[in-house]
């Protein structure tokens, strides 16, 4: 899979998505970048904080879920009740 193709599967693990994502700023930051580099980068960079975006969505939906099985009040529940 090569980082700069923006139609790429999008990595499994969170953490793969997160590294790349990082590689491609440090590639948005340079000053070498072409405007057909930069478009690339930055159709891909929009694929992966989806991805990630939803994985931490899914991620916050089971731990709330786990947290409501257990019976335990998230903080920001306790932030509900006490305002």
């Amino acid at each position: 899979m090569s980082k700069n193709t923006p139609n790429a599967e999008v990595p499994e693990k969170f953490d793969d998505a997160l590294v790349e994502l990082r590689g491609l700023m440090e590639l948005l930051e340079s000053d070498d970048i072409t405007v057909d580099t930069l478009t690339q980068a930055i159709r891909r960079a929009a694929i992966l904080l989806k991805h990630c975006q939803s994985q931490l969505n899914a991620t916050e939906s089971e731990i709330k879920a786990l947290m409501d099985e257990l019976g335990v009040a998230g903080s920001s529940d306790n932030a509900d009740e006490e305002a």
